[in-house]
């Protein structure tokens, strides 16, 4: 989802300001959504990363994977603190991205507004999201709005041969692999297919590291020619076995 923030406001001379403009309203709403994130929630595919990856991780994830009915408050706490994928793999993010105002550094608006990228988590809505945001922003100034936006695709199974060719492809073509399902962040056009298939699966095929992965839409954005080589390997590999 994109969603719009804005506030109106009689303007006027930045000389004389008066309680209350544009933009402090909109930094207190964005404060508070900051402060007050989407529940902690584990989705199917999550599910299963966790308990596939959990004999493979660290003697601490170990634990707490094996015991989630226990640490669940302890694990939303590492995903909070630790943000990035592994938060987004746990709740409805809201990423603040644009922001607009006055014109001139001398002139209070008469509207600003602040843009957000939402990914809406298996289980939330485009409604359900936007009552929440507006519930958490509590005020009657900010006007919400949102620019366009889809509800999460389904989830496709992984208990039948579509998923198992997938499995083995991804075996074949890097051994030392773990497989497992796994959310999505990002939003691809395989959400397309839903409607008249039930397995979708979306996946780029590339063995990206860490750094790599943060260079995504981001300064000095590259895959390295190695990485594009076993890309084609691997689909070749797909492709044949369907």
């Amino acid at each position: 989802m994109a969603v719009q923030f804005k506030v109106q406001s009689q303007g006027g001379h930045a000389s004389a300001p008066t309680p209350g403009t544009p933009i402090p309203v909109l930094a207190r709403a964005v404060m508070r959504l900051e402060k007050h994130p989407f529940p902690f929630r584990l989705s199917a595919p999550v599910r299963q990363l966790f308990n596939t990856v959990a004999p493979y991780s660290s003697t601490l994830y170990r634990v707490i994977f094996a015991n989630l009915w226990l640490f669940r408050p302890l694990l939303n706490l590492i995903c909070r603190k630790s943000g990035g994928e592994l938060n987004a793999l746990v709740r409805t993010t809201t990423a603040f991205t644009q922001a607009s105002g006055s014109d001139v550094s001398n002139m209070i608006p008469s509207e600003a507004s602040i843009g957000a990228n939402v990914r809406v988590l298996p289980g939330d809505t485009q409604h359900t999201v936007l009552r929440r945001l507006k519930r958490t922003v509590r005020s009657k100034r900010v006007e919400l709005s949102v620019d366009y936006g889809f509800d999460p695709s389904a989830v496709s199974r992984v208990d039948g041969e579509p998923y198992e060719r997938l499995r083995k492809a991804v075996r074949a073509t890097w051994p030392e692999a773990l497989v497992t399902p796994y959310l999505m962040l990002a939003c691809s056009d395989s959400r397309h297919y839903s409607p008249i298939c039930d397995a979708v699966y979306r996946f780029s095929a590339m063995a990206l590291s860490k750094e790599e992965r943060g260079m995504i839409h981001g300064n000095n954005e590259r895959i390295p020619l190695e990485t594009l080589n076993k890309t084609v390997v691997f689909y070749r590999r797909f492709i044949r076995a369907c």
